[in-house]
């Protein structure tokens, strides 16, 4: 269970880096593997594409853990369904249900920051 997550984990975290990383390398818009408006002369004078970019690799990553956390809680309800009445399961159950709530708020406030300081940025 723990070794599906982290390589979920693992494969958003590389998919977000690759996204990021790829237009630094690109010399000219045919080689990009982002959409064109990313590409304008303009937007690189004035910092538009990289606030494009960060907002793009933002909400790919507040897709990744949504996913990820209906991923958790289908689990965790599943293991609650099965603990037959087992009150060490039950309990261990509930405990990772409130872990997983918590982590996704936190995320979450921390996405809503960060959605609040990328436009700043240039």
């Amino acid at each position: 269970m723990k070794k599906i997550l982290l390589a979920l984990v693992l494969a958003v975290t590389v998919l977000s880096g690759a996204l990021v990383a790829r237009p630094a390398l690109a010399a000219n818009c045919t080689t990009n593997i982002l959409p064109q408006e990313f590409c304008d002369d303009g937007a690189a004078e004035n910092g538009q594409g990289i606030k494009d970019m960060l907002n793009m690799v933002l909400d790919i990553m507040m897709a990744g853990v949504g996913v990820l956390g209906v991923i958790g809680i289908t689990i965790v309800g599943i293991q609650y369904l099965t603990a037959s009445g087992s009150e060490e399961k039950t309990r261990k159950a509930k405990r990772r249900l409130i872990e997983i709530v918590i982590g996704m708020a936190a995320f979450i406030l921390l996405g809503a920051l960060l959605k609040f300081l990328v436009p700043s940025i240039g």
